[in-house]
């Protein structure tokens, strides 16, 4: 080999180190990092920042968090808005996709689907005991309706059964403001807030749309299957005003 020829191989080896070396570095400070920021708008109007702590004992969801919060990928918790203030926690809608890459495939911690955090949800190291906990949708706490249509099988017509809307993909997340029980069978406990609950608690006070279920009106509805009960049920603790992430990252 001549002697140019082996420097190049030599610089090309090199090369070829250092963007490993780079993609490894770069993988360990995602893994790394423990605390993200929320700064909330208002109606257009700044409210101050929460700062979320996350767990290390949740890697999956913890990482999942902070990929959508620092915006990996371009996908991102920005301009996402809090849809729902319930008497014990405030949630933040999901992202509508999870990539916007050639092949639609998710590279967030957990991929495309919520496989990973159902495994961590069953495992489950921390729990809704108190305010101040962020967890991941991960289930849906409601069933989905059941719809019944007729299609064409082997010549034949016959009725098959799908259930309605769409699943969780794991973006959506909740801060609670109590103690909620009943979010341990559905949603992912990964990390609490460390400052800006002041924040979180004046969004908890914000008017929103009262959860009329005891109305009978809403019961005869819901028995009898009436979608304008599904899509009311839906509407239950929107608020009022416009609450949404102005920004998002990693401290």
């Amino acid at each position: 080999m001549l002697a140019s020829e082996s420097v190049n191989a030599t610089i090309e080896a090199v090369s070829g180190l250092s963007i490993v070396l780079a993609e490894q570095n770069s993988e360990i400070e995602r893994n790394n990092r423990h605390e993200v920021y929320f700064d909330i708008n208002v109606d257009g109007q700044s409210q101050g920042r929460i700062v979320v702590q996350l767990f290390d004992d949740v890697p999956i969801g913890s990482r999942r968090f902070s990929d959508l919060a620092e915006g990996h990928e371009g996908i991102s918790y920005q301009l996402s808005k809090v849809d729902a203030i319930a008497p014990t926690f405030i949630r933040v809608s999901e992202l509508p996709r999870l990539s916007y890459s050639a092949s639609d495939a998710a590279t967030v911690a957990g991929g495309d689907t919520v496989e990973q955090l159902e495994v961590e949800l069953q495992d489950a190291k921390h729990f809704h005991q108190e305010g101040g906990l962020v967890s991941l949708v991960v289930k849906d706490s409601r069933p989905r309706p059941v719809k019944e249509r007729l299609v064409a099988y082997q010549g034949k017509l016959v009725t098959v059964q799908e259930q309605q809307g769409s699943v969780p993909n794991g973006s959506g997340f909740v801060i609670t403001t109590a103690a909620a029980p009943d979010l341990d069978a559905t949603n992912l406990v990964v990390g609490r807030v460390v400052g800006g609950m002041d924040v979180v608690e004046a969004i908890s006070q914000l008017p929103s749309v009262k959860a009329n279920t005891g109305s009978p009106f809403f019961k005869v509805a819901k028995l009898a299957g009436d979608k304008r009960a599904d899509v009311a049920e839906k509407g239950f603790g929107r608020p009022f005003r416009r609450v949404i992430i102005a920004q998002s990252g990693v401290v």
